[in-house]
């Protein structure tokens, strides 16, 4: 288990978020204190946070922030059945990342491709294949779903080039890429692809923007960022906003921002950090939704047992920021809309605009069990969980759950 994992392994969450402009924007940071200032670095305005300043947490209703929740029961032909891999959603389409089976001994685990479905769970194709062949991958670090250009990109872990496909799964050119990705995220744009990598020392730089030829129009260096090859570092790019934004989870942890890339210019430019007090600087992460930036570090947490014997240990504390405001907080957030449970790592709550989770129709119908023994459900989602339950098989294909940010 790497790094990040054995960090995340301790989530207890602490905090939520949501937007504060007056009465309108926000009536859950109206208490909250300013906690961070608009500075000037290279002309360029970046937010930087205080962490000293947080106080209380904040507990908000995951419908604050998105649409309702639709729950679509995926084919279950042979050929579509998936694991619970992530997900990315456009208007007409859902696609699935390429997973592994969780059961038994590692070399014995069955791997299969992306899948692409429709909203209405019909499945399309298989996007691409294992194997080493043309438009063949092992495993998939990063993928674009482009429904505007009847598209599908996918960047394996480690690779010369970005695959292409059509949304019938035909293998079309891939897209070359100068320098070789050992992880990396990007954005397809037109002709215009935004690349950007771990910044190991064998690659000089750490973005760059290129057409689909391969040709660079733009070399970012990967300057203060370079980092030592060690895959337990981390690159991100949620893109809940029009910008590419991007961020790094380091380790050892290092002082760092959250950045956008101004493609147009080929400028690196930073537009959140925080400043974390030497001797409390922790592995941390960035992430960015429409009007806030959000982020986690760590706390020491104290733990009591009942033979009164004390022990102390590290956990992740999130906390939100509104780009208006500056007002903050630790946060936590809750789906109300299912029945008010805590939600897990709220910082990768959201990706690409969308809230989405993937289930097993076995663990879906535990869940459905024990919300409906609670009282906080509305009797319309009641009632769609019962008939849920009335329906479900356990040799259903997964479940996906997903609702849109609202805008």
């Amino acid at each position: 288990m790497d790094a990040k994992k054995i960090f995340l392994c301790f989530a207890i969450m602490l905090g939520v978020f949501s937007s504060c402009n007056q009465a309108k924007r926000g009536i859950y940071l109206n208490e909250s204190p300013v906690v961070a200032e608009k500075v000037l670095v290279g002309g360029e305005e970046v937010i930087v946070l205080n962490p000293a300043l947080l106080k209380d947490t904040v507990i908000f209703p995951i419908s604050y922030f998105m649409e309702d929740i639709e729950i679509l029961k995926l084919d279950s032909k042979d050929e579509a059945l998936i694991y619970p891999s992530p997900v990315e959603i456009s208007d007409n389409y859902i696609l699935v990342k390429s997973g592994m089976s969780q059961q038994g001994d590692y070399n014995a685990r069955v791997r299969i491709p992306c899948k692409l479905f429709d909203k209405k769970g019909n499945f399309i194709s298989d996007i691409g294949a294992i194997g080493q062949g043309a438009g063949e991958y092992q495993m998939i670090y990063a993928m674009q779903l482009d429904e505007k250009n009847q598209r599908v990109y996918l960047m394996p872990w480690q690779t010369n080039s970005i695959l292409v496909y059509d949304l019938q799964g035909n293998v079309l050119d891939p897209i070359p890429l100068p320098y070789r990705s050992n992880k990396g995220v990007f954005k397809v744009e037109g002709n215009r692809v935004t690349v950007a990598v771990l910044p190991f020392p064998a690659v000089p730089l750490v973005a760059w923007v290129q057409n689909l030829q391969g040709e660079v129009l733009h070399e970012i260096p990967r300057g203060h960022l370079e980092m030592a090859f060690d895959f337990s570092n981390e690159i991100e790019s949620s893109q809940n906003t029009t910008a590419m934004d991007l961020s790094f989870w380091f380790w050892p942890s290092r002082q760092d921002s959250l950045y956008h890339i101004d493609a147009e210019r080929g400028k690196l430019i930073p537009r959140f950090t925080c400043t974390f007090e030497k001797d409390k600087l922790e592995p941390h992460s960035y992430g960015e939704w429409a009007k806030h930036f959000v982020g986690n570090t760590s706390t020491i947490v104290h733990v009591t047992g009942p033979d009164g014997h004390k022990t102390e240990g590290k956990t992740p504390a999130y906390y939100i920021v509104d780009k208006e405001t500056l007002r903050g907080s630790y946060f936590r957030i809750e789906n109300d809309i299912l029945g008010g449970e805590a939600i897990d790592w709220p910082l990768g709550v959201f990706n690409k605009g969308y809230y989405a989770l993937n289930m097993d129709p076995g663990n879906l119908e535990e869940w459905i069990e024990t919300l409906l023994k609670g009282d906080k459900l509305s009797e319309k989602m009641r009632a769609r969980l019962t008939q849920i339950q009335e329906t479900i098989d356990p040799e259903d294909n997964n479940y996906i759950l997903y609702a849109k940010i609202k805008k």
